[in-house]
């Protein structure tokens, strides 16, 4: 059984992106994205040697590279700006008739552990689909778009929901025997910046790297 992370609210006082976080909170669109084709060839081969999900073991690296990056685990709930000690998963799953669910998961830092739980919920949202919406600020959101190898993307933006990162994972289009994906990032920027972003891309790069080690 999981449970809902624990969260430590934030000082102000002592918060070293203070100035920057007020510069930016009131702002109609405080959000802004980036797009990076990302070589994913280390998760495909390791994911088709174990017979596992290639889907799975990706929103698994997204996961544990988002997780590695603090601000990734910062919101701003009823005014408070908090961190949480993890991060949880929600992925959209495709249903029939060109149609999708949302699907809540959970973050394990073990890949055995993650997979067989998120198969578990993906299969739960295909025989009863999610489009609710509740208390969502434990989490972040990883959307799939596997026929656009697209160069930028922007989500739809929800005030409530500002805070919260949306990872979208685009075409896998192979080249030479690397495969590449273009995965875009959007967030909150009272929150993190650019460089923050960079490490996010930096771990996905690493987790590929050495996907052998840890998809089993």
């Amino acid at each position: 059984m999981t449970t809902i992370p624990g969260r430590c609210r934030i000082d102000l006082g002592s918060y070293p992106r203070a100035d920057i976080f007020r510069a930016f909170v009131d702002r109609p669109m405080p959000q802004f994205s980036t797009t990076c084709e990302v070589e994913l060839t280390g998760v495909r081969r390791a994911s088709a040697a174990a017979d596992r999900s290639f889907f799975v073991a990706l929103t698994y690296a997204v996961s544990h590279a988002v997780n590695g990056v603090a601000p990734f685990r910062h919101r701003v709930i009823d005014g408070e700006l908090y961190e949480f000690d993890r991060v949880d998963p929600g992925y959209t799953v495709a249903r029939e008739g060109d149609l999708f669910s949302f699907c809540d998961s959970t973050h394990f830092d073990d890949f055995g552990s993650y997979y067989d739980h998120a198969l578990k919920r993906i299969e739960a949202v295909k025989r009863q689909p999610d489009l609710t919406t509740g208390d969502k600020h434990h989490m972040f959101f990883i959307t799939s778009v596997p026929w656009i190898n697209f160069t930028a993307f922007t989500q739809p933006y929800e005030p409530r929901y500002a805070y919260i990162p949306v990872i979208t994972l685009g075409k896998l289009v192979e080249r030479a025997g690397v495969a590449h994906m273009p995965v875009a990032v959007q967030v909150h920027h009272g929150v993190m910046d650019g460089v923050h972003v960079g490490r996010f891309y930096e771990r996905l790069a690493e987790l590929n790297q050495n996907a052998e080690a840890w998809l089993r």
